[in-house]
């Protein structure tokens, strides 16, 4: 009889330690599971490349076996919105213009808080020998433009603000091929910004307007809905990660060139270019962000451009940013 007890006893504890040990192994499983987020990026951007550099995403997700995954698009926001509606990429920094049309097709992606922006950063440049000083006198010329982009938001405003909507062709070119086109005389005139936009005027192209006329320009961080909603708080984590990247850059200008340079495999003095023509800021606020997106819906409207249903509160999610604990609007 004790025989059968202690058997029992035994058995039953050997069964408990199983039991105890399959519960184990699937914390442990669970804990090993990785997730990879991929971003987005473009070359004339910094907050990725440094964040990535300077191991500010490492030092954030690692632990818990997240991944940051970035690829560099050359064809900049439109390849960037048609890979993340194609699901590849999950979250990045784009213009605002490509994002509400993105949506306005159908497309579900959410604009989360600013990210880059500029006053100025956007020109108008016109060939060396050019005798056209101002866009009003661009009628019935062609123009260098990357169609669905900030660019293009800014060309269109400035038509509308001259008066000569109507009567200008706007040619989709990349701004590299603007810039051959323009010093080829192919085209009249090209929008620019960053480096390119350097390699332009070192070339004798002529400033006849920017983005100043048009108002500040931003590229807000989006994210594709079925990962942000999937995944709340890495999307609030990331945020969070870019506040401290966008501060780290503010204080190490120097530094930051050389990074992007070698990454990018470029000059500094048009990295250099580049970065002082934007400022970053990871904010909700009225001017970096609410101001700029709900200009831009509301423009796209009157061009009769986007679908009237299509909101302000359809395609913006700040509830990521209110729980990354950012201590600023």
């Amino acid at each position: 009889m004790k025989k059968r007890i202690i058997s029992k006893i035994f058995t039953s504890a050997v069964c408990l330690l199983t039991v105890l040990g399959f519960v184990s192994c699937n914390k442990k499983a669970e804990a090993k599971k990785e997730i990879t987020v991929n971003i987005g990026d473009q070359a004339a951007f910094f907050l990725f490349k440094i964040a990535e550099d300077r191991g500010f995403f490492r030092e954030e997700f690692e632990k818990d076996n997240i991944h940051i995954k970035s690829e560099t698009f050359a064809k900049m926001g439109p390849a960037i919105i048609e890979a993340m509606a194609a699901g590849s990429i999950d979250l990045s920094i784009v213009g605002v213009f490509p994002t509400v049309n993105a949506n306005n097709n159908g497309n579900e992606i959410k604009i989360l808080a600013s990210g880059n922006y500029t006053e100025d950063g956007f020109r108008v440049l016109v060939g060396p020998d050019s005798t056209v000083t101002s866009v009003s006198l661009l009628v019935g010329k062609k123009v260098g433009v990357p169609l669905g982009t900030a660019e293009h938001q800014i060309i269109l405003q400035l038509f509308q603000k001259y008066g000569v909507t109507d009567s200008v062709e706007i040619v989709n070119l990349s701004q590299a091929d603007s810039l051959v086109a323009l010093l080829s005389g192919e085209i009249d005139a090209a929008i620019f910004n960053s480096g390119t936009l350097s390699k332009a005027e070192k070339a004798g192209a002529k400033v006849i307007a920017t983005n100043k006329e048009t108002g500040l320009v931003v590229n807000p961080v989006i994210g594709r809905k079925a990962f942000v909603e999937a995944n709340p708080e890495i999307t609030s984590r990331f945020l969070k990660v870019l506040d401290k990247t966008a501060t780290w850059i503010d204080s190490n200008i120097d530094e930051t060139v050389k990074i992007a340079a070698r990454i990018n495999g470029t000059d500094e003095e048009g990295i250099r270019t580049s970065l002082l023509a934007r400022g970053r800021r990871i904010s909700i606020n009225d001017t970096y962000f609410k101001g700029p997106v709900s200009d831009t819906i509301n423009f796209e409207k009157v061009q009769g451009l986007i679908k009237d249903s299509l909101s302000y509160e359809s395609i913006v999610d700040t509830s990521y940013f209110k729980n990354a604990g950012i201590n600023h609007d």
